[in-house]
């Protein structure tokens, strides 16, 4: 009996699987050997090798790092009465460089650059070299290392004094601005102790009894996690009367904000162009929680992030990079043109990490097209970058640790006692 005809399209397709067998046994060889890269296109497909390599662990859960306290300007002998704090989050030293290039150029032009006094800060947590935002909202807030989630809680489960309590403490005034949630880590760390960062409920209760004149952030009503936490959405459907138990003006948009008393609480939805943002640009709100917090005679410290910087690390996003990080800057001159006339307003300008590790890797002026990459889509342990304006600026040149954030503000502004922790 004579054996069927093989398909005159067999041959071509085992031939082609063939190749693709020899090419990815190639690759795997090659990626023993040597990186390698193929690009199609927009496509690009790269192996990157990892390599293990010991570090000297600290045998210290929790250590408390010395800044390096290199000065970048003349001390002039001021001290600031007030402290602005901007953070942006995941806003790496590739974020910051790579916007400044798509923006304006390779000359640059951000306000961010034209600070007297430019540092690196260090972040790691307690327990791992790659910080998340609440150990490295922990450090900034209290002097502190503490482990990955935990918010102003150290390892052992002592809580240590924030720069918020211990600014309160002397009479000044405090609050916060954000455009993530309110309750997210960052917000939370200055404000709060909480073991873990996904305590929202807690978060929010203890926020609101934490005596700061201002907490102005998103609703976070499109976050899954928060939706999926019954006990913060039952507080949040009676937000309008918990917090006005609280003594705060509770308010959901810009007009209610210009219209809040001296104490105000103010959530917003998500923005309409989506990402992680919420509420209006953060010029406008650094500009209504200063209005607010300068109204006393006391001195104010005041935290004001950007959460979009971050989200456009996770998303491997260039574009929205390059918007948020030109939202964060336009705060920065904003808050500057207030400050710098007084002169006694320090006004930082860091990130809590690195999120995405970018970085521009080409760039033809013939064409103005510059090749951008990232090396993850999660954090990493890069360092960040520190600007400084005004009274005490020279005390964050050089390179200082997230810790050195906290123990150099409550020095400058004159803490007593702090930074501190119970025995």
């Amino acid at each position: 009996m004579p054996s069927p005809s093989r398909p005159p399209w067999r041959p071509v397709l085992q031939g082609a699987l063939l190749g693709l067998g020899v090419v990815a046994a190639a690759a795997l060889v090659a990626s023993v050997v040597a990186p390698w890269e193929v690009a199609v296109g927009n496509l690009v497909l790269r192996s990157q090798r990892g390599v293990e390599h010991p570090f000297p662990a600290p045998a210290d859960p929790q250590p408390i790092a010395a800044s390096r306290r290199v000065p970048g300007a003349p001390d002039d002998g001021v001290r600031p009465v007030n402290v602005v704090l901007v953070i942006g989050d995941g806003m790496g030293v590739g974020q910051v460089s790579t916007a400044s290039a798509l923006l304006h150029g390779p000359a640059g032009g951000l306000v961010l650059e034209t600070a007297p006094v430019t540092g690196l800060m260090t972040t790691y947590a307690g327990d791992i070299l790659v910080t998340d935002s609440a150990a490295s909202a922990t450090a900034m807030a209290t002097g502190f290392k503490a482990p990955k989630k935990a918010l102003s809680v150290l390892a052992d489960g002592r809580a240590p004094a924030t720069l918020f309590e211990a600014a309160r403490a002397a009479g000044m005034a405090t609050g916060v601005v954000t455009t993530s949630g309110l309750v997210d880590a960052t917000p939370a760390g200055f404000t709060v102790h909480a073991e873990k960062r996904d305590h929202h409920a807690e978060i929010l209760g203890d926020m609101l009894a934490s005596g700061s004149e201002v907490l102005i952030g998103g609703d976070w009503s499109a976050y899954p996690k928060a939706l999926d936490d019954a006990e913060l959405q039952d507080m949040l459907a009676r937000i309008d009367r918990l917090g006005a138990d609280a003594g705060y003006s509770v308010v959901r948009d810009l007009s209610g904000l210009d219209r809040a008393g001296p104490r105000v609480l103010a959530l917003f939805p998500p923005r309409r162009s989506g990402g992680d943002a919420h509420g209006p640009p953060l010029t406008g709100l650094a500009a209504a929680a200063i209005d607010r917090l300068a109204a006393g005679d006391r001195g104010f410290v005041l935290l004001v992030e950007s959460e979009v910087t971050d989200g456009a690390g996770h998303h491997n996003d260039v574009a929205e990079v390059v918007d948020a990080v030109a939202e964060l800057d336009a705060a920065v001159a904003s808050i500057l043109a207030w400050a710098e006339p007084r002169g006694d307003t320090l006004v930082i300008v860091t990130a809590d990490h690195d999120t995405g590790g970018l970085g521009i890797v080409d760039g033809a002026y013939d064409d103005a097209v510059a090749e951008v990459r990232w090396a993850t889509d999660g954090h990493t342990a890069q360092w960040v970058p520190v600007f400084a304006f005004g009274p005490g600026a020279h005390r964050f040149g050089g390179v200082v640790d997230n810790t050195g954030i906290a123990r150099i503000v409550g020095d400058l502004l004159g803490l007593e006692g702090f930074p501190s922790v119970a025995p």
